[in-house]
């Protein structure tokens, strides 16, 4: 297998060509890593010296220490670090004017998922809006990194305009197949923001690789790959009464309720006969979040084939299966859920109501993916002009 160099080796190999001795701003967390294993943070010191002003951090905190949804972290930086370390993710969520004070370069390397839900990339964008209303001298650098999913098979409806939020910021499905330079580049396009958006590609990464490098910790819940390959559709449980096994070793590959019933729900899933994996009825007990101290029954889904595995379509067939199963026990969760206070979370994560209403009418997957197609088809179209890599 070719070796993939993230942005960030590109850039350590010539990092004037990039930098330009200017003073800037990293965006990044504690635990996004160069090819040696450096963290980015301190290996863009190490080079950059004085010009490395700030860190700037996203969800769950520079020291990927805060859990999901609205729960901030204090932006004071750990010892040692040499650095100021300043949290966006508040109630803001927008730099202010003391963040850009002496900038001249926003330089971004951040781990996605290659899930529309996953914040990262989203937040990102409603920063460049701000930026291209509020600074438009300030230039943003983007270090690369491959969709640790591949960048060829996509899952899920498309975000409408209506539902943008800081879960989706664009016109994409839920596993859109796009690098982080790639999804920015598309929505900036797309929002037509007249910022000065500069890319450290990849080399050595073609569309169809799948993740090949060191897997670190993105998020508090995002422990492992396997994660990563179910999230797409496991993403869907934080919309409904069900846990997605926060509080447990295997967040969102695992998922439950007391009274569920485990052993049918299993043997229904399994009766389907999707592609590339199995359903295993279990049990678990959350250390916290929904239903912490109490014993859930649950089902985990177990990848066999990452191939021919879809997720956001397991999941669908889950969830549909359970409210009819348990129509008086199982619900909707409430909101709000980052940042909406009106709408249910559900929605805001299918990126319309769409998807819950279909649920709700006991409506099987199979009869909905004609037109999930054509709206993933409406996206490639679309995306094809921002796509970086074969």
């Amino acid at each position: 297998m070719t070796a993939i160099f993230n942005g960030i080796d590109v850039l350590l190999a010539d990092p004037q060509r990039y930098l330009r001795q200017r003073p800037f701003a990293l965006v990044t967390g504690s635990a996004v890593i160069d090819a040696s294993g450096d963290p980015v943070w301190r290996a863009l010191k190490r080079c950059a010296g004085a010009q490395l002003r700030a860190l700037w951090s996203l969800q769950h905190g520079f020291c990927v220490d805060q859990q999901d949804n609205m729960r901030f972290a204090s932006g004071s930086a750990p010892a040692g670090l040499g650095l100021e370390v300043r949290e966006l993710y508040q109630r803001e969520l927008l730099p202010s004017a003391e963040h850009l004070n002496g900038i001249e370069l926003l330089v971004v390397d951040v781990f996605d998922v290659g899930c529309r839900v996953y914040t990262f990339l989203n937040h990102m964008v409603q920063v460049l809006q701000f930026l291209a209303a509020k600074r438009p001298d300030i230039e943003v650098l983007v270090l690369d990194r491959p969709n640790p999913l591949g960048g060829d098979v996509c899952e899920g409806n498309l975000c409408v305009p209506e539902y943008f939020s800081i879960v989706g910021m664009a016109p994409v499905p839920m596993r859109h197949g796009l690098t982080a330079a790639e999804y920015l580049g598309f929505a900036a396009s797309y929002h037509r923001l007249p910022v000065e958006l500069e890319n450290v590609a990849c080399r050595g990464w073609q569309r169809q690789d799948l993740f090949s490098g060191h897997w670190t910790y993105p998020s508090p819940n995002m422990p492992a790959l396997q994660t990563a390959f179910v999230y797409p559709g496991a993403v869907l449980l934080e919309g409904t009464t069900l846990s997605e096994g926060r509080g447990t070793t295997r967040p969102f590959e695992m998922f439950g309720a007391p009274y569920l019933d485990h052993l049918r729900l299993a043997d229904e899933l399994n009766g389907l006969s999707l592609e590339g994996v199995r359903f295993i009825p279990l049990f678990f007990k959350p250390e916290f979040g929904k239903y912490a101290g109490e014993v859930c029954r649950s089902v985990l889904v177990q990848i066999v084939d990452r191939e021919r595995f879809r997720s956001f379509c397991a999941y669908y067939e889950a969830i549909r299966l359970v409210n009819r199963l348990h129509p008086n026990a199982f619900g909707w969760q409430r909101p709000p859920y980052e940042f909406e206070t009106r709408r249910p979370p559900l929605d805001m994560i299918a990126g319309s109501d769409w998807v819950r209403r279909a649920i709700e009418a006991d409506i099987p997957f199979a009869e909905l993916q004609d037109a999930i197609a054509e709206e993933i088809a409406r996206f490639r179209e679309a995306s094809e002009s921002r796509r970086l890599y074969p």
